[in-house]
């Protein structure tokens, strides 16, 4: 608005201009009278601003106020649901805590009878365990007592048996020469009662042999005992040698060499890492790592060593048996006209495992 107005002062009253100073033209009342218009026009607008903006307010204030009374309506309804629900899980919360305690009780009741069942079941086991070694130990017994009786009878009657068909045999050819002797009774009557004779002393050896085996029972079941203990003996004694036997009989080789050339120096062991044949070895990992050779089935070894030097000077080697050498082995140089020259050197070694 004063951008629109120049700079000038209004005296209380319009009158006669002083001396020397211009008077007030209508262009200034125009100007003025321009001026308060637009400020009536403004001032207007401001007042529709401040109207729409009390308008605003009421609503806004109205709006606030049914906010809250309905925000205090759903409160009270919400604080009476939590209030239900509340009373609710009280009711449920006091249900589960007596069903806790029936429970408790059950639990203290199953509880010491698992104990008394605990107790029950050692107990058991202690008596199963004393009769299984008691059943255990009346099986042992009948085992061997069975064993001895039929091995016993069995020895017996085999005996008998063979006594019986010794006898019969001989009671058949004593009935054949009898029926043939009957023929020529006339010219063989001595030969007869000769074999008559025989016949009876065979069927008298017969019943003194069954008496002999009916009193002297007792005496073959210890001897037989004595028997069984020799031949439980020499069981194990022949279990023994053929365990000898089959180590003996197991055969053990290796071979193995080198992958490529490698430098050695006095006193340095020679290892051949790279096996191409092992039977009968079960550490070969010792073997390669270490070069020292490890008996592990007594015996007698056939060793053999061969290698190769280069250079222009005679090389040694040898071979120990428990740090002690048993062949030393020279490589002569320019014994040909190659670059490498050989040396080879065989022993043969009792060793143990």
């Amino acid at each position: 608005m004063l951008s629109l107005c120049h700079g000038f002062l209004l005296t209380n009253k319009t009158g006669i201009s002083s001396v020397g100073t211009p008077a007030l033209t209508d262009s200034h009342y125009l100007i003025l009278t321009d001026a308060l218009g637009v400020q009536k026009q403004l001032l207007s607008q401001m007042e529709t601003f401040v109207l729409r903006l009390q308008n605003e307010l009421k609503t806004v204030n109205q709006e606030v106020k049914d906010l809250k009374s309905g925000n205090s309506a759903g409160h009270s309804f919400a604080i009476v649901e939590l209030k239900n629900e509340t009373s609710e899980l009280r009711e449920k919360s006091a249900q589960l805590q007596k069903s806790y305690d029936v429970l408790q009780k059950k639990f203290d009741t199953i509880q010491n009878e698992n104990n008394v069942l605990k107790h029950d079941n050692v107990a058991l086991k202690v008596q199963m365990s004393n009769w299984n070694n008691f059943s255990v130990l009346i099986n042992q017994k009948l085992n061997s007592f069975t064993h001895s009786i039929a091995a016993s009878n069995i020895q017996n009657v085999t005996t008998i048996q063979s006594s019986v068909d010794t006898l019969k045999s001989q009671v058949k050819i004593l009935n054949t020469r009898f029926s043939s002797l009957s023929w020529t009774s006339t010219s063989r009557g001595q030969d007869f009662l000769a074999l008559l004779d025989k016949s009876n002393v065979a069927d008298l050896k017969l019943e003194t042999f069954e008496q002999n085996y009916a009193l002297d029972g007792n005496s073959t079941k210890d001897r037989f005992q004595s028997l069984e203990q020799n031949f439980t003996s020499l069981s194990s004694e022949i279990r023994t040698l053929k365990g000898k036997v089959q180590d003996m009989n197991q055969p053990v080789a290796l071979t193995s060499c080198i992958s490529s050339s490698v430098d050695y120096r006095k006193g340095q062991i020679i290892k051949f890492p790279v096996t191409k044949t092992s039977i009968g070895i079960n550490n070969v990992t010792e073997f390669h790592t270490t070069g020292t050779f490890t008996c592990e089935t007594s015996g007698v070894y056939l060793l053999a060593v061969h290698i190769a030097n280069s250079g222009n000077s005679n090389a040694v080697f040898a071979l120990y048996k428990n740090s002690k050498v048993i062949s030393y082995v020279m490589i002569v140089y320019g014994t040909h006209s190659t670059d490498y020259n050989s040396g080879s050197g065989t022993v043969v070694v009792a060793m143990k495992a």
